[in-house]
Parts: structure tokens; sequence; C-alpha cells
């Protein structure tokens, strides 16, 4: 734009990535064509940082040299008034920057001349799915309803995904948008080949497995109206479009959807946000719903859609719990049994172990001290080609000779991580053609697209794989689940933790029997008194939610109380410690003189004391208005004063390690 064309503007408001919570004035240079929205290079502090135009104007300000922008990346606006208003909206509710949240919201690729490779549209694009009676009664309900938030929860294989897509049909029919959040990018590629099936060149796909002026070239298309339905991982939520008219978040109790660098936000609320002031619709779907998703249907904020049956008639698989050793006894007889079974059969197995690497545990064997990280309080993973590795700072070195305690040279190693166990299935079962997906093989180009191909043709016999097997997969051809040691987890030191792991084990048996024939599932354990296994056995979502429910209304944690974390970490631990001790004290005081109901927990050393050479503590703040948490943490954040211990603030933590 001229200045003719920008009246005479000559100064522009920046957001910048940086903690301070305020836009900064920059002089547009005469020969500099800008407008809200667009990113710029802007000079900061003797740094060159991306920015983003938020407003221009007149004011020339006074007191210090306005420096001049120095490029423009945009050639036309990537958001608008709506994308300042949601992220003012973060910015606010996870206390950070507006220009922290500009930054985690928007594409960072700066080629504006993208070549944007076309899907072409099949012949046999498939725009009618056909529904149950009982998917179409959900189906239908939703339809009618003119906005809102629905919560479809259907056991494993009860075909939400149908659902999903007639809705997304007719919001696009109607002209609107469709955004669709899929929790891991492995799962998105099967998701999006499904989906292309039916949306040809209206869809496009966003995530951090494309390279960033893929996801630029994606944004641009969406933000047009180019592209009607966009899948993705949790970034997707701030994609931008003409008239969004439907989210539809898959596997709503997953995790991933919860962001772990500032501003910390969980896709889900910025869902529920931008479902209310776009009027739009927001479907949630899964077969174990977070606690709090299903006390919030419960009380009636979410309409609750209740799936029984499998599709396509397929049955519930039987679950069998095998009590095995702690070491030795990776397969039990139970496990080789089925597993052989479905092979012979023409059929396929999965296995979950819910860890990575060759060997997880590397100590000695005379005085039982493991290996741990030099800069983390944490055991050290052997790797078949890489020795010793930290998975919390990525540090690595060789398996040592002699025990760093005791002197000895028993140095052994105990466990199993994925790779021994494919080499203990190849042993159990020669000839088999195995398959393994984890963070170290996920990572490869092209891994979930071969996956999937392969396990459609059937040309694998067992996938073995960490969490990610149990995430959505839907495979016709599978009729056995493992889980090689279901312990794992269960007894982390995170009131989530019995609930993540029913959640995990739940999904994983749901891999199971989806096709004609019945599936079944072992799940192997060292205690199969728990009574987690009892609900398993009777896919008890229900009675497990009600349980663990009671426990969380004794202990007061969430859904009847917000919780707030803050962590400190540097490199001296009596400087974190006395920083957090500093802070504590400081909201004791703001708490007392304000009269907050609030309830302050520590400052304590972290479950996980020291990650990447930095000692952490942490606080943890329980209240019942979330108002009141952030505006504790506000005032008390106004007089934190260590430049070397930093604190990072987590409103609604999923992780408490």
């Amino acid at each position: 734009m001229t200045d003719e064309k920008r009246g005479g503007l000559r100064f522009a408001e920046i957001a910048l990535n940086t903690p301070v919570n305020r836009t900064f004035t920059y002089r547009i240079p005469q020969e500099m064509q800008v407008e809200p929205g667009v990113r710029v290079v802007a000079d900061f502090n003797r740094r060159k940082m991306t920015g983003y135009i938020l407003s221009l104007h007149n004011d020339e300000p006074s007191g210090f040299d306005v420096k001049d922008i120095v490029s423009v990346i945009d050639d036309s606006p990537l958001f608008d008034e709506r994308l300042t208003d949601l992220v003012r909206y973060v910015s606010d509710s996870y206390l950070s920057s507006i220009g922290e949240a500009l930054s985690k919201a928007l594409p960072s690729g700066e080629s504006t001349r993208l070549k944007t490779r076309h899907i072409r549209r099949d012949n046999n694009v498939n725009n009618t799915i056909s529904l149950t009676e009982e998917q179409q009664k959900i189906y239908s309900e939703i339809k009618n309803s003119e906005s809102g938030i629905h919560l479809i929860f259907g056991i494993t294989g009860s075909g939400k995904t149908e659902i999903y897509i007639n809705a997304a049909l007719d919001i696009i029919k109607s002209g609107r948008s469709v955004i669709y959040l899929v929790p891991e990018i492995t799962l998105s590629s099967q998701i999006f080949d499904r989906l292309q099936k039916v949306f040809g060149d209206d869809l496009v796909l966003y995530h951090s497995g494309l390279t960033q002026n893929q996801r630029l070239a994606n944004w641009k298309k969406f933000q047009r109206g180019e592209a009607k339905i966009a899948v993705g991982t949790r970034s997707s939520v701030f994609l931008q479009a003409p008239d969004l008219g439907l989210i539809i978040i898959d596997e709503e109790q997953d995790p991933s959807y919860k962001e772990q660098s500032s501003p910390r936000y969980n896709a889900k609320r910025i869902a529920y946000y931008r479902a209310i002031k776009e009027k739009a619709k927001l479907i949630l779907g899964s077969a174990t719903p977070s606690i709090e998703t299903m006390y919030s249907a419960e009380k009636g904020s979410i309409r609750l859609h209740i799936l029984n049956e499998r599709y396509g008639g397929a049955k519930v698989p039987e679950i069998e719990v095998v009590k095995v050793r702690g070491g030795g006894d990776e397969i039990s007889p139970r496990l080789k049994l089925y597993t052989n079974r479905a092979v012979k059969n023409g059929n396929q197995a999965v296995y979950l172990l819910n860890r990575r690497g060759f060997a997880p545990f590397v100590l000695c064997e005379d005085c039982g001290t493991a290996v741990e990280c030099p800069h983390c309080s944490i055991g050290m993973n052997y790797h078949r080609n890489k020795g010793l590795l930290c998975h919390y700072c990525g540090y690595m070195s060789d398996v040592p000779e002699t025990c760093s305690k005791c002197g000895s040279g028993s140095i052994v190693k105990l466990g199993s991580g994925t790779q021994k166990i494919e080499d203990i299935i190849q042993g159990e079962f020669p000839g088999y053609r195995i398959f393994r997906l984890d963070q170290d093989t996920a990572r490869k180009k092209d891994t979930a697209s071969l996956l999937i191909d392969k396990m459609k043709k059937r040309e694998i016999d067992i996938l073995l794989g960490t969490q990610m097997v149990s995430k959505g997969f839907d495979f016709h051809g599978v009729t056995v689940a493992g889980i090689i040691l279901a312990d794992i987890g269960l007894n982390m030191p995170d009131f989530r933790s019995t609930e993540r792991i029913f959640s995990l084990l739940f999904q994983l048996a749901g891999r199971s029997g989806r096709g004609e024939e019945n599936g079944r599932v072992i799940i192997q354990t060292l205690n199969e008194t728990n009574p987690i296994y009892d609900y398993l056995k009777k896919h008890d979502y229900t009675g497990f939610y009600n349980s663990e429910l009671n426990i969380r209304r004794m202990l007061d944690y969430p859904p009847f109380s917000r919780l707030a974390r803050i962590v400190f970490r540097g490199k001296e631990e009596s400087e974190v410690s006395a920083a957090a001790s500093g802070l504590g004290s400081s909201i004791d005081d703001i708490i007392v003189s304000e009269k907050m109901q609030v309830a302050k927990l520590g400052p304590a050393q972290a479950p996980f004391a020291r990650i990447g050479g930095n000692y952490r503590y942490h606080l943890i703040l329980k209240g019942r208005r979330l108002e009141e948490l952030q505006q504790l943490i506000r005032k008390s954040m106004e007089i934190y004063r260590s430049k070397s211990v930093y604190a990072e603030i987590d409103i609604d933590p999923v992780d408490m390690l």
C-alpha cells in the first residue's frame, strides 16, 4: 500500500515474540507497503525478530528514537481482527504476551510465491457416507442444533468418524469451513487419506511434519476459502477461514492437545471460545472422554450423545489380564498363543509398550545404582545405535564399564524397550513381518503412510509401538492386541496418572476386532489385582469414571477445582529453591491480604527434579475460580525479580511432573 492508500499513517503497532505483554511502535519507511495482519522483520534489542502488525497510526511516540521496520515478510495479511481477538484471549487466559500467542498461532514460512500441490479429485470421490440408525439419530441431533458443544461418547469402533464426515459435508455445503483436530501426526495421515476420498480439493493438512512453507501455503489456502476443511494437530485450532462453521476434536481426552511451552494453551479451550465467538458447532469425540469433559456433559454444558454399538456389527473384543514376572517374561504364553492363531488365519496383532529404547535401564548388578543423565535426575535409556540417551535433554554417552558408585564391572541392561521387544518378537515368531512405530521411527519421512499402506494390504503381521499405536487407527485385520506391561505409568506422582493409563489401555484394546472376526486383548501386568483391570475387562468406562470422580471430589481436584502450576528452573539448586520459596511467600501474603479462596501446595522439588542441566521446583495453586488464580499469579509475578531462575506458568496443567 502506498502512503496515500494507508491514509498517511506513518507508524505501526507491532507484537513481538517476547514475554513483555505490550506492542512496540515502529516507523513505516516511505517506500514500504504494510497493513494490519502482515508479518515484518523488526530490530529489537539488537536482534532481528518477526513482528506482527496489529494497527497503523500517526501518533509519534516521545522519549525514545523510533526504529524503522526492517522488511516485510507477507504480501497480504495472514490474519484479521478475529485472530487478534483470539490471541488476546489466549494471552489473558494463559498469562503470556500477545506476541508469544501470535507466534504460536501463525505459520513461520516466508515464501510468498509457493507452489501448492492440488489434490486431484478422483472420479470415484464418494460424498455419501451411510449411517446406522444409532449414528443417524446423533447426526440429526447435531445437524438440527443451531450451534453449541457436543460430545460423542462411543465405544471404540462405533463409527464416530462417519458422523464427523456427514456433519462436515453439511457445513461445507452451507458455504462454511471445518477444522478437524487429531492428536498425532501419524493419525492425521490416515484421517487425511480417508477424508481425501470424500472432500478432494477442499481438504488441506496442517501439522509440524510439513515444512514451514507448506504450512504457510495451506494456511493461506484455508484462509482464502480455497480449501474448506483442514485436518491437523493442536495448532490447527488457530487456522483462519472466511466463515468457520465446525470444529471437530477427535480423541478429545488426549493430553497432546495441551501445549507445553508459553503460552501453554489447551486446544480444546481455544475451540470452545471460537465456537461461541464465531457461532460455530464444536464436536468432541472419544471412547474415554476426559473426566472434566464427561462431568461437563453430565452437568448439561455439553450435549452428550452415546454410541453403544460397533459400526458394521463388529463385537467388542474379549479382554484377558495375565500376570507376568518382572523380567524374561515379555511375551506370555497366552499372548503368543493368540498371536500365532491370528497370523496363521491371515490376521494381524498390535503390541503396545509404553517405552522407547533397546533396554530402558542400565544399572549395576552389585549395588543397584542406575546410570543417570548428568544433567537430569532421570535414568538414561540404552539405544542400540546410539548408546545411552536421556529422553529429556538429549544427552548421549557410551555405556560405562564400571559403576560410578561402587566401582563394580557388573553393568547390566534391564527392562524392555520397543527395540528389545522387536528382537524378542523376532525370536518368538520367526518369519513374521514386524513393524515398529515409536518416536524414533516416526521421525522418518513417510513412516505413517508406509505403515497405513502395509497394514491395509496385510503386509505386516505384528505392529509394535508406543502409545501412538493406540490412537484412532482403524485396521480391520487386527484381531489381537497385546499390552506388554500395563503397570508402566500407573504410579506416577500425577493425579491424572490412573485416568491416563486407563484411557491408553482402553484405546489400545479398541484396535482389535474391528473387522468381521472377533478380537482378543491380552493385558500383561505385574499386579493383576489393580481395580483398573476390572473396569477394562468389562469395557466399563462409566464405572471407572464414577470411581475416579469420587476420588477427585474427595481431594478437590478438577473438575471440582481449577489448577495452576508454576515451575521454577535454573542452573543452581540453591537459587531455584530460594526463588520458589520467595514467590511462595509472596503468594501467601496476597492470598491473605486479598482474602482469596486459593490453596497453595508447595513449593517443592518437582518429580523430575533436574532436566537439561536445570534444577526444577514447583508449586501448585488450587481454587474454584480461574479468574482468582490468574489475578493471584499476575500480582505475584509483578514482584518476582530473579534473573537466574525462570518461572514458567501453566494454567490448567495436564502434566504435573
